[in-house]
Protein backbone atom coordinates (compact mmCIF):
# COMPACT_ATOMS: atom_id res chain seq x y z
CA UNK A 1 0.00 0.00 0.00
CA UNK A 2 1.70 3.55 -1.08
CA UNK A 3 1.69 6.49 1.29
CA UNK A 4 -1.33 7.79 -0.43
CA UNK A 5 -3.31 5.37 -0.01
CA UNK A 6 -3.37 5.14 3.74
CA UNK A 7 -5.29 7.21 6.16
CA UNK A 8 -2.88 8.67 8.02
CA UNK A 9 -2.12 12.28 7.34
CA UNK A 10 1.55 13.71 7.44
CA UNK A 11 2.20 16.50 10.87
CA UNK A 12 1.93 19.31 8.19
CA UNK A 13 -1.14 18.03 6.73
CA UNK A 14 -2.73 17.71 10.02
CA UNK A 15 -1.29 20.88 10.88
CA UNK A 16 -3.89 22.25 8.17
CA UNK A 17 -6.48 20.64 8.78
CA UNK A 18 -6.55 21.28 12.32
CA UNK A 19 -6.49 25.07 11.32
CA UNK A 20 -9.35 24.66 9.15
CA UNK A 21 -11.49 22.17 11.33
CA UNK A 22 -11.17 25.05 14.14
CA UNK A 23 -11.76 27.67 12.03
CA UNK A 24 -15.75 26.29 11.22
CA UNK A 25 -15.25 28.30 7.91
CA UNK A 26 -13.60 27.74 4.20
CA UNK A 27 -10.18 29.54 4.38
CA UNK A 28 -7.96 30.77 1.87
CA UNK A 29 -4.37 29.69 1.96
CA UNK A 30 -2.70 32.80 2.82
CA UNK A 31 -5.09 33.08 5.93
CA UNK A 32 -3.58 29.67 7.38
CA UNK A 33 -0.34 30.51 8.51
CA UNK A 34 -2.28 33.69 10.40
CA UNK A 35 -3.33 30.60 12.38
CA UNK A 36 -0.19 28.43 12.60
CA UNK A 37 3.04 30.80 12.32
CA UNK A 38 5.21 27.75 12.30
CA UNK A 39 3.59 27.07 9.00
CA UNK A 40 4.89 28.70 5.57
CA UNK A 41 2.86 29.48 3.02
CA UNK A 42 4.89 27.61 0.47
CA UNK A 43 4.28 24.31 3.12
CA UNK A 44 0.33 25.04 3.60
CA UNK A 45 0.02 25.33 -0.67
CA UNK A 46 2.04 21.80 -1.04
CA UNK A 47 -0.03 20.39 1.60
CA UNK A 48 -3.40 21.66 0.29
CA UNK A 49 -2.69 20.13 -2.85
CA UNK A 50 -1.93 16.90 -1.28
CA UNK A 51 -5.55 17.26 0.82
CA UNK A 52 -7.33 17.95 -2.56
CA UNK A 53 -5.57 14.80 -4.37
CA UNK A 54 -6.55 12.61 -1.03
CA UNK A 55 -10.02 13.94 -1.07
CA UNK A 56 -9.94 14.87 2.59
CA UNK A 57 -10.49 18.95 1.60
CA UNK A 58 -12.38 20.82 -1.48
CA UNK A 59 -12.38 24.24 -2.86
CA UNK A 60 -15.36 25.63 -1.04
CA UNK A 61 -15.29 28.78 -3.05
CA UNK A 62 -13.40 31.57 -5.31
CA UNK A 63 -13.06 34.76 -2.96
CA UNK A 64 -11.94 37.93 -3.72
CA UNK A 65 -8.84 38.56 -1.54
CA UNK A 66 -7.56 41.83 -1.87
CA UNK A 67 -6.92 42.37 -5.54
CA UNK A 68 -6.84 38.93 -6.40
CA UNK A 69 -8.85 35.63 -6.61
CA UNK A 70 -8.37 33.18 -4.33
CA UNK A 71 -9.74 29.75 -3.64
CA UNK A 72 -11.05 28.75 -0.06
CA UNK A 73 -10.87 25.36 1.28
CA UNK A 74 -13.00 23.42 3.30
CA UNK A 75 -12.66 20.30 4.94
CA UNK A 76 -15.05 16.76 3.60
CA UNK A 77 -14.44 15.24 6.90
CA UNK A 78 -15.00 16.02 10.31
CA UNK A 79 -12.06 15.93 13.01
CA UNK A 80 -14.64 12.93 14.62
CA UNK A 81 -14.85 11.37 11.45
CA UNK A 82 -11.10 11.51 10.71
CA UNK A 83 -10.42 9.70 13.77
CA UNK A 84 -12.77 7.24 13.63
CA UNK A 85 -11.23 6.03 10.55
CA UNK A 86 -7.70 6.75 11.38
CA UNK A 87 -8.37 4.21 14.00
CA UNK A 88 -9.80 1.55 12.32
CA UNK A 89 -7.68 1.84 9.64
CA UNK A 90 -4.59 2.41 10.22
CA UNK A 91 -4.40 1.05 14.45
CA UNK A 92 -6.64 -1.76 14.87
CA UNK A 93 -5.33 -3.74 11.73
CA UNK A 94 -2.63 -4.27 14.19
CA UNK A 95 -5.21 -6.31 16.36
CA UNK A 96 -2.54 -9.25 16.13
CA UNK A 97 -0.66 -7.87 18.05
CA UNK A 98 -2.76 -6.20 21.11
CA UNK A 99 -6.12 -6.42 21.41
CA UNK A 100 -8.56 -4.07 21.32
CA UNK A 101 -9.08 -4.31 24.95
CA UNK A 102 -5.45 -3.28 25.48
CA UNK A 103 -6.29 -0.18 23.16
CA UNK A 104 -9.16 0.52 25.58
CA UNK A 105 -6.57 0.18 28.66
CA UNK A 106 -4.30 2.77 26.96
CA UNK A 107 -7.40 5.29 26.28
CA UNK A 108 -8.11 5.05 30.14
CA UNK A 109 -4.22 5.45 31.15
CA UNK A 110 -3.82 8.19 28.90
CA UNK A 111 -7.60 9.94 30.18
CA UNK A 112 -7.91 12.85 32.42
CA UNK A 113 -11.31 11.75 33.83
CA UNK A 114 -11.66 8.20 33.98
CA UNK A 115 -15.25 8.41 35.38
CA UNK A 116 -16.82 10.50 32.76
CA UNK A 117 -15.11 8.01 30.11
CA UNK A 118 -16.97 5.16 32.44
CA UNK A 119 -19.97 6.40 32.53
CA UNK A 120 -19.59 6.83 28.25
CA UNK A 121 -19.09 3.60 27.90
CA UNK A 122 -21.26 1.86 30.29
CA UNK A 123 -24.31 4.17 28.97
CA UNK A 124 -22.79 2.79 25.05
CA UNK A 125 -22.80 -0.74 26.18
CA UNK A 126 -26.52 -0.62 27.50
CA UNK A 127 -27.72 0.58 24.16
CA UNK A 128 -25.41 -2.22 22.22
CA UNK A 129 -26.81 -4.65 24.29
CA UNK A 130 -30.85 -3.14 23.64
CA UNK A 131 -30.25 -3.47 19.51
Amino acid sequence: MGKKDKFALSKRELDVMNVLWEEGKPMIASKIPEKRPELSINTVQSVLKNLLQREFIEVADIVQSGTVLSRSYAPVITPEEYAMKYVTSEIFPFGRFASKVRYLSALFDSTENNEELIEELEKFIQERKQQ
